[in-house]
């Protein structure tokens, strides 16, 4: 196992160890006591192939339904009374605002959107996972679409009142920002302890389903399909599995650490 392989990210260091020094504590406004509703994203479908893999072809959208569906199946196993709500289970296209909406909807408690990348032409080669989160410079949009997708928070408990919207759609960023760290890391972690893949670290970026979903979200690049190796192991049913299942884990924690707030 490389060098590379076995590195977690700073990033992802200092998370752990501020979440363990501080006790989880600082979360507690947030919690909504129960992850009881997940969304599981498939990303691309139907005419919106994704990524297309250098060497054998391989559609992004082909990869990333079957890990969906074996994480999906693992938490309804361990979990019989939890909602698994896919924003797709057939070859079908969905609207990036679809997809989010449909969380929103179902009152989610936990967004996890997956995909698969690609080299851009002029970049130099690349492999391995990254995991994304919501780029904090585009919270204050964030804070928008919680005002207007406010199934989770306790508007109704303090009123319609524009202000007072606005102060708890801001708190309830806030903590999703500290949910979205800790998923993120637990991410990092498993991946690289059960799966064949490097870590190229945890980013922030301006996604769509990250900024859309009103609930802590992450955006999952499973790996490179310009990369031979990578797109032969995301291809397998091994490189499936493997991820599923350290997608489990880490939902494995993320759950404990939310219900216990």
């Amino acid at each position: 196992m490389s060098n590379v392989k076995c590195q977690i990210s700073k990033l992802s260091r200092n998370i752990i160890v501020l979440f363990l020094a501080f006790g989880f504590c600082h979360l507690i406004l947030f919690s909504q006591n129960k992850l009881d509703v997940i969304i599981i994203d498939a990303g691309h479908g139907g005419k919106d192939p994704g990524t297309i893999g250098d060497f054998t072809g391989v559609q992004e959208k082909n990869i990333v339904m079957p890990i969906a569906v074996k994480l999906g199946k693992m938490i309804e196993e361990k979990f019989p009374a939890m909602r698994v709500i896919f924003t797709r289970v057939t070859d079908d296209f969905v609207e990036l605002k679809e997809r989010t909406r449909i969380a929103n909807q179902n009152k989610g408690k936990l967004f996890i959107s997956i995909h698969a990348n690609h080299k851009k032409m002029e970049e130099t080669e690349k492999n391995g996972f990254e995991v994304y989160l919501l780029n904090r410079e585009r919270i204050p949009e964030a804070i928008q679409f919680t005002m207007k997708e406010n199934f989770n928070l306790i508007f109704r408990q303090v009123g319609g009142d524009t202000t007072d919207n606005f102060i708890f759609a801001t708190l309830a960023q806030s903590g999703y920002t500290k949910f979205n760290d800790f998923l993120a890391s637990m991410i990092e972690i498993n991946m690289l302890n059960l799966t064949d893949l490097a870590s190229r670290g945890v980013f922030q970026a301006g996604n769509w389903v990250t900024l859309g979903a009103s609930m802590p979200s992450v955006l999952v690049e499973t790996g490179y399909l310009s990369d031979s190796n990578n797109e032969k192991y995301l291809s397998s049913e091994k490189g499936q599995n493997d991820i599923a299942i350290a997608l489990f884990n880490a939902f494995l924690s993320f759950k404990v650490l939310y219900e216990t707030q």
